[in-house]
């Protein structure tokens, strides 16, 4: 495992836990889908300023970012990964 795939790992880990303390238990699923899309915003980011970027590429991204998206909604994780998508918005942003 490189070492941005143990940072997004962590990043996953550390949402896991509760306003409360509690640990909110993901599936293996669940998880493969929360990383996928936080791989998918990072593909998305790197390539954002690249000037050999080109719009069928965007529109690709764009739509596996959005299936991913609606399998969390599916998989119950939405609301993590609303928090992935606002994050990624205010990293952009700034």
């Amino acid at each position: 495992m490189s070492g941005s795939e143990t940072w997004n790992l962590n990043s996953i880990e550390e949402r896991r836990i509760g306003r409360q303390g509690q640990i909110k238990p993901y599936s293996e699923v669940q998880l493969f889908f929360l990383l996928r899309l936080e791989r998918l915003l990072r593909v998305r980011r790197e390539h954002a300023g690249l000037s050999t970027s080109n719009d069928s590429w965007a529109k690709l991204l764009s739509r596996a970012i959005y299936s991913t998206y609606c399998d969390c909604i599916e998989l119950g994780v939405g609301e993590d990964a609303r928090s992935l998508l606002s994050r990624d918005k205010a990293t952009a942003q700034s």
